[in-house]
């Protein structure tokens, strides 16, 4: 079973990029600066077959920006970036990395009226190496 390689190309991908000036985080500290990207929930769904070990890992990043004027268009443009970077992870240790796709995004503000927040859906199929 995959563990946390996926996760760690795209981290790495994310900060190669410089997206949000290098501030990726797992989970985030209270004094964090805005704008800034986390890596959230992640879904491995698995497709063992006869020819070989494959799996569908779908990982969600956060993009979190609180613009002076309430506007979305910074978290939109650090989802883009966000997208950009992940679209050139091509090695996933342990991996052939097979396909990666968008799957889609949401752009909310938060409840603290402040904060916006951006979910972009990133798709990464991947097979074991023998």
């Amino acid at each position: 079973m995959i563990k946390g390689e996926a996760q760690k190309a795209l981290y790495d991908a994310l900060k190669a990029g410089n997206v949000a000036g290098g501030r990726v985080y797992d989970r985030p500290k209270q004094s964090a600066l805005f704008p800034y990207v986390t890596i959230g929930d992640e879904q491995v769904i698995p497709d063992i077959t006869d020819c070989g070990e494959f799996y569908d890992v779908a990982c969600d990043v956060h993009s979190w920006s609180r613009p002076q004027d309430g506007s979305k268009a910074e978290v939109k443009a650090l989802r883009g970036a966000c997208a950009e970077a992940a679209l050139t992870i091509d090695s996933v240790a342990g991996y052939i990395v097979h396909d990666v796709t968008i799957d889609g995004a949401r752009t909310l503000r938060d409840p603290d009226g402040l904060t916006e927040h951006d979910i972009l859906g990133v798709m990464l199929r991947l097979q074991k190496t023998p």
